[in-house]
């Protein structure tokens, strides 16, 4: 009986992770694409194949290693790496906040490698269920959502790394980070404020293009962020609710 049991629970499991994983699928070219353009960006600037592969694994954030690349190939100090890195990576936080008691009962190790493969994709789609259809196997379901978008980035990144050790005299293509940063921020954001976003972020990006660290991105990576915020406060202010 506890056999049967055990099994009938295994079988559910694995259906929830294959629903999910069938759901995310279609939405990954982009996250293949933006890998892709890492790893490329990772090799000429001047790092070895193994420090790439090796970054790619444990970092896992094509944002902050896009921003701290150009810092740590001009010599900066470790202090504003950390502190870049820190900038670029303050939605994974919020993140953690907004699925904490749904995974708190999980083991460490668990909760580990559910916040290790946290996407922005993932956890997105994770959200729009409703909470009834989360309840039943929500760590499958959640993985379901996560593991496709990692598997899907390190792939991306891999072959971008391959690029270009197997093609090192090739064209200066790490420009195609910013242009990745801004394809991410269309994504997340509604239709209705991309536009403002994109073209406000798309002008600091060329006025920054020669600024020293590549400021002219960060600060590019910061209006993604503050300019859909301040829209909405505007027209939150302008129409008040009844």
């Amino acid at each position: 009986m506890l056999k049967t049991l055990n099994r009938r629970v295994a079988a559910l499991r694995r259906a929830r992770y294959r629903s999910a994983s069938r759901t995310i699928w279609p939405a990954l070219l982009g996250t293949f694409s933006w890998g892709v353009i890492t790893g490329i960006a990772m090799v000429q600037s001047g790092m070895s194949v193994a420090q790439a592969v090796g970054m790619t694994l444990l970092v896992f954030s094509g944002t902050a290693q896009l921003a701290a690349l150009p810092l740590m190939v001009s010599g900066a100090s470790l202090l504003l790496i950390a502190f870049t890195t820190l900038l670029t990576s303050l939605r994974f936080p919020v993140y953690s906040a907004s699925i904490s008691r749904e995974f708190s009962r999980l083991p460490p190790w668990l909760r580990l490698r559910v916040g290790y493969l946290t996407t922005d994709g993932g956890l997105a789609a994770y959200n729009l269920l409703p909470a009834r259809q989360r309840r039943v196997q929500r760590t499958a379901l959640y993985l379901g959502f996560n593991v496709p978008v990692w598997l899907v980035w390190q792939l991306g990144s891999l072959l971008g790394i391959a690029l270009v050790a197997l093609m090192p005299d090739s064209r200066d293509l790490s420009y195609l980070g910013a242009l990745a940063v801004l394809a991410m921020i269309t994504q997340l954001m509604s239709a209705r404020l991309s536009g403002p976003t994109v073209l406000v972020a798309l002008a600091v990006v060329l006025i920054g293009a020669h600024w020293p660290y590549r400021a002219g991105m960060l600060l590019a990576i910061a209006c993604g962020v503050l300019v859909p915020l301040a829209i909405e406060l505007i027209r939150e202010r302008g129409h008040p609710p009844p």
